[in-house]
């Protein structure tokens, strides 16, 4: 109210002369940040550390495909060397800039940002060091014979410049490393309401980014430089590319929740410019080069990272073809998101049916390697295997699709939310048993190759995230509206949720069927990509029941319907894939999966039945 007065005083002609004066949306943006003198900051001693690691790390980066990343250099496929120099050090001159400008927290966000990909660029040019013939670089390196070159001197700068530049993102994540009690920090103190616009161009954008980043970036008419998308590349690339997956999405996140707007922004142009820098190089040498032909759909992830660059500059507020209020309700916020959630989780269920319904890998005549004798055999069987390692899919998908609907019905909306913020991770507890089986079975023989089904599958587990992500953020919008500062632990529930947690962990530690010819994936013993499931399903289920001592009756309720759900989804491994191992027979997990269950069902209704307040 003060600062709309200050605004009016400030300027008595306008308001006089302008008839839009009056104007609600109007006024909220007379009260805006960007209507008052810019404030310049001074750059905290961290961040301007963090900005000399970091263009260190831009110049090592510039400085390795021109020394050359293998021994001998056999060349990149087009003259890249302008375009590496420009992607490496643009994040470094943008924070330069913001600081010289006095916005230092802007700054720090590009860091930041651009330092999430680090991790994975790292690994993916670690590829030159294990085996450079196969590296699907055309910008950095084209092999010209057979002969296993050795790792160049550019290779290991590369990877120290992506170290560096995740380093000096690290020192200024929290509070642009600034001193507590400083104005840098107080920043970060304030909430001005654009956490709304932040994430949802963040995760639209950013899940666009990621989507770009899964698809093969080129095709080849050249032998020694095959093409393949990420999940049929080698481990190293495959393993780097899921890094900078994961880092785009997370990023996302990280840019609409944090602190301060300011540095959210900032994460989101870091971030985006990370992203052309990955992909770009690779596009054009699709463009520069005869006999390289860029894939179509890498183009999604220049469009997402133009998307973020976008949401990053974009006026707070501005929505041109919409009037209305500056200062919307919680509760339509709310509704926003659940609307939002909903439609989410409904796509990631027709994903995961998808993912059921085709192929996890196919069998095809190898055209870039030697046929072995194992290739052989498998070409002459002339059928693709049955799998069973997806049909935990269909349930999953059915959960997701369920809640979904219900969450797109206004008036029921609020209460089913939480059934979502857990429920989520049916998708990965089912799917990431089904991409270990595609990764087995194409490591087997070069006649299996990764079917469709591997990509619906992967779409199904971002797009659950993403899903379960939109519906905490529209949980904790829904707390603001809500005063729990008397709430009290409720004694009562803790007891079953407590049983709950207990056969949970034997349920998801202990296997759900025995055979003699089947190993059950463990939560420590016999560790593999199936296990992060249970991992992830088993800490959702834990954090659930102590969530719900704590909630309100009827969110605690939902929250522990969902886990009995995701529960739900793991004991029906028996009688879905059962088929898959001669004479098997239920074991303890499945019973104590039972149990877990009836335990998370009980506690559902003691929360509805014994609470400590009327809320």
């Amino acid at each position: 109210m003060s600062s709309r007065t200050r605004s009016s005083e400030n300027r008595p002609s306008r308001r006089a002369s302008d008839p839009a004066a009056d104007d609600p949306e109007a006024a909220g943006r007379d009260t805006a940040p960007a209507a008052e003198p810019p404030t310049r900051l001074p750059a905290p001693l961290l961040l301007r550390v963090a900005i000399i690691v970091a263009a260190c790390g831009a110049v090592l980066t510039a400085a390795g495909p021109l020394l050359g990343v293998l021994d001998p250099d056999p060349g990149a496929a087009y003259s890249s060397g302008f375009v590496l120099v420009l992607l490496a050090v643009l994040p470094v001159v943008l924070a330069g800039g913001l600081v010289a400008a006095g916005r230092p927290i802007g700054a720090a966000g590009v860091l930041t940002g651009a330092g999430l990909l680090g991790l994975g660029q790292a690994v993916n040019d670690l590829q030159f060091a294990v085996d450079g013939l196969v590296a699907p670089r055309p910008e950095l390196a084209v092999p010209t014979s057979l002969q296993p070159p050795h790792t160049g001197v550019g290779t290991w700068l590369l990877i120290a410049g992506h170290v560096l530049a995740l380093a000096a993102g690290a020192l200024v994540l929290v509070r642009a490393g600034s001193v507590p009690g400083t104005a840098v920090a107080a920043e970060f103190e304030e909430d001005n309401g654009q956490r709304k616009q932040l994430l949802g161009g963040g995760l639209a954008f950013g899940g666009l980014a990621a989507l770009g980043l899964l698809m093969p970036a080129y095709t080849s008419d050249n032998a020694f430089l095959l093409a393949r998308d990420l999940l049929n590349g080698s481990t190293v690339v495959m393993v780097g590319g899921l890094l900078v997956v994961v880092a785009v999405l997370l990023g996302s996140v990280l840019a609409g929740t944090a602190g301060s707007a300011k540095f959210g922004r900032g994460i989101l142009a870091g971030l985006g410019l990370a992203v052309l820098a990955a992909v770009l190089p690779v596009q054009i040498a699709g463009m520069a080069v005869d006999w390289l032909h860029t894939d179509w759909r890498s183009y999604w992830a220049t469009a997402g990272a133009v998307g973020m660059l976008a949401t990053a500059v974009w006026p707070a507020g501005y929505v041109p073809w919409r009037r209305a209020h500056h200062d919307e309700p919680v509760e339509r916020n709310a509704n926003r998101l659940h609307l939002a959630a909903g439609v989410l989780a409904i796509v990631a269920g027709v994903f995961a049916i998808l993912g059921r319904t085709t192929n996890l890998f196919v069998v095809e005549v190898p055209t870039d390697a030697p046929i072995s004798q194992t290739d052989i055999s498998i070409l002459l069987s002339g059928v693709n295997p049955e799998t069973y390692a997806n049909r935990l899919l269909v349930p999953a998908a059915v959960l997701l699709i369920a809640v979904g609907v219900l969450l797109l019905i206004r008036p029921i909306a609020g209460v089913v939310r939480p059934v979502l913020s857990v429920g989520w991770v049916a998708i990965p507890l089912a799917g990431l048993p089904a991409l270990e089986a595609a990764a087995t079975a194409t490591g087997t023989s070069h006649a299996i190759q990764s079917g469709a089904g591997v990509v619906w599958t992967v779409l199904a587990l971002l797009v659950s995230t993403a899903a379960g992500l939109v519906a905490a953020v529209a949980g904790g919008i829904e707390r603001e509206d809500v005063d729990l500062t008397e709430r009290t632990t409720n004694t009562i529930l803790a007891a079953p949720a407590a049983g709950a947690v207990l056969f949970a962990i034997g349920a998801f530690a202990l296997p759900t069927m025995r055979a003699e010819t089947f190993v059950a994936p463990g939560l420590v013993a016999n560790f593999r990509l199936a296990s992060w499931g249970l991992w992830l399903a088993l800490i959702a289920v834990t954090l659930v029941a102590g969530a719900a001592t704590r909630s309100r009756p009827s969110r605690a309720a939902a929250l522990l319907f969902g886990a009995a759900a995701v529960v739900g989804v793991h004991v029906l491994e028996y009688p879905m894939t059962s088929a898959r191992a001669e004479d098997a027979s239920i074991a303890a997990g499945t019973w104590l999966s039972l149990a877990c269950i009836a335990a998370l069902i009980i506690s559902a209704f003691v929360a509805l039945a014994v609470h400590t307040d009327r809320r």
